[in-house]
């Protein structure tokens, strides 16, 4: 049973006197659990729905096209937690003070499958698996860092066996794709285990259709958690050219390479960047796999629409993280600054709140980026990159653009993987 928060103005339900407040009981017969319930069964287009309100049973009967929505917005589901201990946790390595839904420990198939979020299936029983194929929640991104059982378990630190290649043998027979990843670790489930990994992996390549390798992050609030080792330039060239062999032994389905890594193994190890074919259908480009060379491709295709000088004189300052800002000036800046009466400069921010071994944009905060700049002067503009902001639009340590903006007495835009709209901000 689910409560309906709202129902939209016109639509079906509506017409049916379906009501916000009512709880959604049933429909034709299935009991309704979630909003994936809901989204599965309403499908049809016979439907007879068992609500509750206020205490009392009724039962109203739709019809409509097989595509129509009823119009319902349901109340959220409670997140499913994550039971494991895994000793690269981030969550774990978070300081104190910081918001709530930060330290949540999200073990959800459902946002794995709307969202592209990554679980475990370490504590996923058979009526979920069965739920899995019986809705179609294709594809689903795991986590699984190590096939062989006694490594895994070291890393994870779950309570039972969780027999992960035979849940996901059984998702592969029911045609339900999946995408994966493994967190690196030196030392745990590097050499030979990652080499069994992305073999065992390969041989459900069918519905498998890629692993997403990524360094371990770690950060300066690790007291009292295992100690471990970051990945270092010279261990991301061995592992990189220890990969060659893979991309052409390693192909699925869709003749697209299986084995991808992020692209801090490659700016991490000072090579470059693979080229868009290398990508494929750039699976995984929210984990991380290709964002790079996105950029660079969309840069070169918009910078021949690029104005040869503008009126005014206008001075931009990029702010990033410390891996990403080599990238920029080397693709993006010269570029620019080839406008006339504009210049542009790249700052890298350095991460003193998790440590100064964290290096990605993603994990700046307000406080880091204010006090670094705020000795600059004279730009008339402030560009941040879109990764540190969440949904709601605020950084890590709960600063806004607008608050950063209000510091550093400098206009504050957030870049949305648009140069054009970086020109069209520079005319104005």
């Amino acid at each position: 049973m689910v409560k309906i928060d709202s129902v939209e103005i016109g639509s079906l339900a509506e017409r049916a006197n379906i009501k916000s407040g009512d709880i959604l009981v049933a429909m034709n017969g299935h009991p309704v659990q979630d909003f994936l319930d809901y989204r599965f069964l309403q499908s049809d287009e016979k439907l007879r729905i068992d609500l509750s309100r206020n205490g009392k049973s009724l039962t109203v009967k739709v019809a409509k096209p097989y595509d129509e929505d009823l119009g319902l917005e349901i109340e959220s589901p409670t997140i499913h937690t994550c039971f494991n201990n895994c000793i690269f946790c981030f969550i774990r390595q978070n300081p104190k003070g910081m918001r709530k839904p930060i330290y949540f420990f999200d073990e959800d198939y459902r946002y794995s499958f709307l969202y592209g979020n990554y679980v475990t299936l370490t504590d996923i029983g058979d009526d979920e698996l069965e739920r899995i194929v019986r809705q179609r929640l294709s594809p689903l991104y795991i986590s699984v860092h190590a096939t062989d059982p006694v490594v895994r378990k070291r890393l994870l630190q779950y309570r039972n066996e969780d027999h992960l290649m035979e849940k996901m043998e059984f998702l592969a027979r029911h045609r339900i794709d999946m995408h994966t990843q493994i967190v690196l670790v030196p030392g745990w489930n590097d050499g030979e285990i990652l080499d069994r990994t992305i073999r065992d992996l390969y041989h459900l390549k069918k519905h498998v259709k890629s692993v997403a390798i990524a360094p371990v992050g770690l950060t300066k609030h690790r007291q009292h958690l295992t100690q471990l080792w970051n990945v270092q330039p010279d261990q991301a060239k061995t592992i990189l050219k220890q990969s060659r062999s893979w991309e052409k032994l390693y192909r699925n389905d869709d003749d697209c390479p299986f084995v991808y890594f992020t692209d801090e193994f490659y700016l991490l190890a000072g090579q470059t960047i693979p080229s868009k074919r290398h990508y494929g259908a750039f699976y995984q480009i929210e984990n991380g796999v290709g964002i790079v060379r996105d950029m660079i491709d969309l840069f070169k295709r918009q910078q021949r629409k690029f104005p040869e000088s503008r009126l005014a004189r206008r001075r931009i300052l990029f702010v990033t993280g410390a891996l990403a800002a080599p990238i920029l000036e080397k693709f993006v800046v010269p570029r620019l600054n080839k406008i006339g009466n504009l210049h542009v400069e790249v700052f890298p921010v350095v991460n003193y709140f998790y440590g100064e071994t964290v290096t990605v944009a993603g994990l700046l905060t307000g406080h880091d980026i204010v006090r670094q700049t705020k000795h600059l002067s004279g730009f008339d503009t402030i560009w941040l990159p879109p990764r540190c902001l969440n949904e709601s639009g605020i950084l890590l340590d709960d600063m806004t653009p607008d608050e950063i903006q209000k510091e550093l007495k400098t206009p504050v835009r957030i870049f949305q993987n648009n140069f054009m709209e970086i020109i069209e901000d520079a005319r104005q």
